[in-house]
């Protein structure tokens, strides 16, 4: 009988039958050796389950032969292993064994099976096999892509892999690991779709070479992530479930993400420096901290769950409202929800923060709740008045004191309007139209158009084209206006407002085609345009310099400001506060009509800065308010 069993081994597998050696155990194991210098090449195995239980007990063929007996391989080159679906084998062994083509082991069910420095040049498909005691890879390198998916391999107390290195995609989906990660190597991308981790495992850069590496619906007894894994690649948990303690501290992560997960254990992040953290929709279901941890990037924990307690204490962040921005624009969903989310994230950290009675700190994610509120009122559709007005107002804000959280930017704001005003004071000064006292001491001359020529000395002429004495122009008035001309100014101003109300959102270009409209109409003297215009120029040029975020432009301002507001100090320092400048100055007649109405809008903008400044320094404030 031996004789025929290697009989019918050698001629299927087209080997001579001195390459075959059974050796007489309790089930007879069937050897098949070549050498290292000369290795077996053995053509296709193809067995299939129907040929393999047509006759098991009557007569051998090769079909029953790889059923009933164990085989062990040994410097053999295969072109194809195909052991197809269902069938039940005894114990295989394959060591220095080279596969040439593919490797079709689905569904099959072995006692033992081992791999030993094998080499496989094609697809692997292991899905859904089964080891009854045991199964080993150990040194084998697979060329491409391999898949252990619904998987069942027992390792009797050993490691199931060890030094195996896989060059394409692995598929381990729905697969148990009962041992470490150490003895695997990955060049590719790895599925670990609903994988079970029941021992200690260690994710380190040494055995994962791609970047992104993700976890789904995967349970982990305990987990240690190095380092160095956390700073060079992009980790993904979802759905994922842990079961020990997560612990970090003053570790550097680039890119990590929580998504759908169940912490059972506390999570400690302390001293962490976040590039990108994502955890959202997760439950804690026993203390986290993030104590000391610095986020240079928008963190979202939106939906999730904290059971017990949560550590933010002096926690940092290192974001802007465009950082913030930007950030919404890149995730894939509905912007609105993505804002939404945000805020729910800002508005936890928020909570807990005053909960710990962290009442600065819980300013900052204020701030951050009103930079989603600006972003969702910019990109909503059908605003109300309100809305724009609400819009705007955070704008300002935001430009002026960063909502009550940055006083060096509202001090510097204030140095800005005192030196923009220092400034239009100082040119405006050079053309005020002289009292008439001083019509001799200048040689004016006043002519029919009641433009005043001042000859000065050395034959030098100035023009006041600014046309500045409003308030002789204004004593007449009353005799510039006509019946008509105030019925068609009505006229007007009621056409352009019934079309603003038909269409809102034209509303704002029909303001100055209004303003144009009713100064032509009415015939209001020049002066007034001449001020209204310098006010507005003045107003404008202010919030323009205010809303700079270029830091070069705007460190240039602040630096000129600085220098403008200490000459100012130094030289008249009634123009800081000109509304009690006739108490500091002597000269009584130093104002005009033009410089006074500047002052009153100067007055106004100071007093908001002023407000909001004195705001900022109580916020930031460690006395309590």
């Amino acid at each position: 009988k031996n004789r025929e069993v290697k009989s019918i081994i050698a001629n299927a597998l087209k080997i001579s039958e001195d390459k075959v050696a059974l050796n007489d155990d309790r089930i007879f194991t069937i050897a098949i050796e070549g050498s290292e210098e000369d290795k077996l090449y053995i053509d296709d195995i193809e067995i299939d389950v129907v040929s393999s239980f047509g006759n098991l007990e009557d007569k051998e063929n090769i079909h029953t032969i790889f059923v009933k007996y164990n085989f062990e391989f040994k410097f053999c080159i295969f072109k194809k292993i195909d052991l197809q679906n269902g069938l039940e084998l005894q114990k295989f062994s394959f060591e220095n064994c080279d596969i040439k083509d593919k490797v079709d082991l689905n569904m099959s069910e072995f006692k033992s099976l081992s791999f030993c420095d094998c080499h496989f040049d094609k697809n692997t498909n292991f899905s859904y096999m089964k080891t009854l005691k045991e199964a080993s890879f150990s040194g084998c390198n697979f060329k491409n892509e391999v898949d252990f998916a619904n998987a069942e391999l027992k390792n009797n107390g050993y490691g199931v892999f060890s030094e195996c290195n896989f060059e394409k995609k692995v598929n381990f989906t729905n697969f148990t690991f009962d041992e470490d990660m150490n003895g695997l190597f990955f060049r590719d991308e790895v599925v670990f779709n609903g994988a079970k981790f029941l021992k200690k495992i260690t994710l380190s850069k040494d055995n994962f070479t791609q970047k992104d590496i993700k976890f789904e619906k995967c349970i982990f007894e305990e987990v240690d992530i190095e380092g160095d894994f956390l700073k060079t690649k992009n980790i993904s948990f979802k759905s994922c479930e842990f079961n020990q303690v997560i612990a970090f501290e003053n570790e550097t992560i680039k890119n990590l993400t929580f998504g759908m997960c169940i912490f059972n254990k506390g999570v400690y992040f302390v001293f962490c420096n976040f590039f990108d953290v994502k955890i959202y929709s997760c439950s804690f279901n026993q203390p986290a901290s993030f104590y000391g941890s610095t986020f240079n990037m928008v963190p979202n924990f939106s939906q999730s769950i904290f059971k017990d307690s949560i550590n933010l204490v002096n926690i940092k962040t290192n974001f802007g409202f465009e950082i913030l921005n930007n950030t919404i624009d890149n995730i894939d969903k509905p912007r609105d929800e993505a804002v939404n989310d945000f805020r729910d994230s800002f508005r936890n950290f928020k909570s807990t923060l005053i909960k710990d009675n962290n009442l600065l700190d819980a300013s900052n994610f204020h701030k951050y709740e009103l930079y989603c509120k600006e972003i969702e009122l910019k990109n909503k559709k059908g605003k109300t008045l309100k809305d724009i007005v609400d819009k705007w107002q955070l704008f300002f804000y935001r430009k002026l004191c960063d909502h009550h959280t940055d006083l060096l930017k509202v001090f510097h704001n204030l140095l800005i309007i005192i030196m923009l005003f220092s400034v239009f004071s100082f040119v405006l000064d050079k053309f005020k139209q002289p009292s008439i006292e001083n019509n001799a001491k200048y040689h004016i001359v006043q002519v029919d158009t009641n433009e005043s020529y001042i000859f000065k000395e050395h034959n030098k002429t100035t023009y006041n084209f600014l046309s500045l004495n409003i308030e002789q122009e204004f004593k007449n008035l009353d005799n510039l206006l006509s019946k008509t001309e105030i019925y068609f100014s009505l006229g007007f101003v009621l056409l352009v407002t019934f079309v603003a109300l038909l269409n809102k959102k034209y509303l704002w270009f029909l303001l100055m085609p209004l303003f144009v409209g009713v100064v032509y109409c009415i015939g209001f003297p020049m002066s007034f345009i001449t001020h209204f215009v310098i006010i507005i120029l003045f107003a404008c040029t202010f919030v323009f310099i205010m809303v700079f975020d270029s830091k070069p432009e705007r460190f240039l301002f602040v630096g000129v400001s600085y220098i403008a507001c200490i000459f100012t100090l130094l030289i008249k320092p009634s123009l800081m506060f000109p509304v009690f400048g006739s108490f500091l100055e002597k000269d009584t007649n130093a104002t005009y009509p033009l410089l006074l109405s500047l002052s009153v809008v100067y007055f106004i903008l100071v007093a908001l800065v002023i407000f909001s400044l004195q705001k900022t320094a109580r916020k930031n404030s460690i006395v309590p308010s």
